[in-house]
Formats: C-alpha cells, structure tokens, sequence
C-alpha cells in the first residue's frame, strides 16, 4: 500500500511539473532591409518609427497604441498626428527620441543617416531598417514587422492581400508585346527626379506593364533635364505629389489640380504626346509606393491601358484598403485628374 501511494504521489508531481509555464519570450532574432542580422524585443510596448511606411503598417496590424513617435511628415493614418513628432525621416531629432524611451526604433534602409542611428543604439535602444514601399520586399518587410510585433496573423492577412492584387494586376498586363507597351515618365516629389532600376516606382510601372523612359539611367533616382524628357517623348507622364502638395486622406484635390498646370505649361512641353493627348497625371504620395501601392499601380495600368482595365476602378480597391485595414472611409484625393 505505502508503494502505492509513492507511485501515486511521485505521477502527480510528474503531471504537475509538464504545467509549468515557459518563461514569457523577451527578444526575437530577425533580419531587416539592410540584411543586417538582430536580436531586438519581442512584441515592443513602446516604439518610434521614423519611416511613414513602416508608421502605417504598425496601425495596419493593430499596434497603433504601440507608437509614441513618429517623422514629421507622418499623416496616415490620422491618429498618426496626434503622436510626438521627432523630426525628419533622414535625419531625426536624437534628443527628441531618447525623451521618449522606446524600446525599438524604425527608421528607412538607406536613407536614415548612419550616424544617427549610431547614436541611438548607442544609448542601448536598438535601430531596425524596415522599408515597406518597395513592391518586391513589401511581403518580407511586413513578415518581419508582424514578427516583432507578435502580430504574425495580421501581417499574413495584409500581405495575402496586397499580393491579390499585384498578381491581378500582372495577369492583365503579362501579354502585352514589348513593341505595343505605353512610354512612361515618372516623376518623383521632386522637379525631373525620375526613377530607374531600383526605385519603388519603377518597380510599380514594371508591374502595371509600362515602358520606363529612364530604364537605362545608371543609378535608381536620376535628375533629368527637360530637353531630355521632351526628346524622349512620352505617351503617359505620371508626377507624385509631395508632403508640401495637400493630397491623401481627408484632402481636396485642389493642390493636386495646381500641380497639374504646373507640370502641363512647362515650357516645350506642350509638343510632348502625353501632353497633347491629356494624358499627365498627379498621384498622392499616400498609393505612390508603399504599403498600398496596388492601388497606384492600378491607377498606372488604366492610365496606361484604359480599354483593358475598363471594368476596374483602382478607386474600389482604395476603399477596400482603408475599409478592412484602418477602418476608414474614402474620403480624400489621391489622384489628379480624379477621372478619365
């Protein structure tokens, strides 16, 4: 009998001790846009991030509580306003920062100043380079955010999402013969910046099935003359409003429509074929690149191929976004003029 009540006990502590509980995961080891290999914590409870993207992307999948700063040029969504402002993108305010005591801090690949980010770690707060505007690494840039975030779910449903619609996109477009494709030039925030191999925006045009004007220049962000553009002589040009041209969420399009006449009465360019076929048009920084990029390449596909998309109005899967991700309805303007 007293053998059995030792077996007995000796099974009841073996039971008890398969319930213990595993100590709570504190750090997460991942790679970010740079390739760089890190160890940094586990679902952060407070963060700055000083790329916009990445800003928009921590509300997609749920943390927006998380954020206590962010960039200066930081406003979408709109609760993003009301976080602590650390400066600009590139070169942000470290003071600002350290005030603010974040676990992580986000910041572009290759645009946030090394030295900067140098002095952050510095202070023991670890730096991640996460884009999230490039087409080609939207889905591991998300991955690897909702890892951090212990938010692995979401970041699976945002990026099966977004690649729905590049892939709807290509299909249309895979059969177009290399001699009938449109002749683009886009333009970035700034005067005849244009975008190359490299660039986000070109990877956009690359899926909407257009023709890069600046395909062959050497490096991804080029600046273009005008003489070059007009010589060039593209069907379809695309300009993207910047920070400093109201458009987006909540906007009129009247600082879009400025923009428009702006890029229309440059001089010469009126014997350019987009010009004289009404084919120039504005896009809101908000679906040029970035996490909702599908909705801009698809505005770029019927810009480009109005018969082919005729039964798709890019405007629908905007809705779409703001609707499921950020529970936002459409109100604003991202793109000049509004239809064709």
């Amino acid at each position: 009998m007293i053998c059995i009540l030792i077996l007995l006990s000796t099974a009841g502590c073996g039971k008890e001790k398969t319930q213990v509980s595993q100590p709570e995961k504190k750090t997460i080891e991942i790679t970010d846009s740079m390739g760089r290999h890190l160890t940094v914590p586990y679902n952060p409870q407070r963060i700055v991030s000083v790329n916009s993207d990445v800003s928009e992307v921590i509300c997609a999948l749920g943390s927006q509580d998380k954020i206590v700063g962010v960039a200066d040029t930081s406003k979408f969504p709109p609760l993003l306003k009301e976080k602590s402002k650390v400066g600009a993108a590139f070169t942000p305010n470290v003071e600002r920062i350290l005030e603010l005591k974040p676990d992580i801090v986000f910041g572009y690949g290759k645009f946030l100043k090394p030295e900067i980010a140098q002095k952050i770690e510095s202070a023991g707060i670890p730096v991640v380079y996460l884009d999230c505007y490039k087409i080609k690494t939207m889905g591991k840039d998300i991955k690897t955010l909702g890892s951090i975030l212990n938010k692995e779910k979401q970041a699976k449903e945002y990026v099966d999402f977004f690649d729905k619609y590049l892939k709807e996109v290509s299909d249309k477009v895979k059969n177009i013969p290399e001699d009938k494709k449109v002749k683009v030039y886009i333009e970035g925030y700034t005067d005849y910046s244009t975008n190359a191999s490299g660039s986000a925006a070109a990877e956009m045009l690359e899926y909407a099935g257009g023709k890069n004007i600046a395909a062959s220049e050497n490096k991804p962000y080029p600046t273009v003359s005008s003489e070059w553009v007009i010589a060039q002589n593209p069907q379809v040009i695309i300009k993207a409003a910047s920070g400093s041209t109201v458009s987006g969420y909540g906007a009129s399009d009247e600082g879009m429509k400025k923009l428009w006449e702006k890029i229309v009465s440059r001089t010469g360019w009126q014997q350019i074929q987009a010009v004289k076929d009404g084919r120039v048009y504005i896009i809101s920084s908000e679906i040029y690149t970035g996490p909702r990029a599908p909705v801009g390449i698809f505005y770029f596909a019927k810009w480009m191929y109005p018969e082919l998309f005729k039964d798709i109005n890019p405007e629908n899967i905007n809705k779409e976004f703001l609707h499921r991700f950020y529970g936002l309805d459409a109100k604003g303007a991202w793109v000049y003029p509004s239809q064709h």
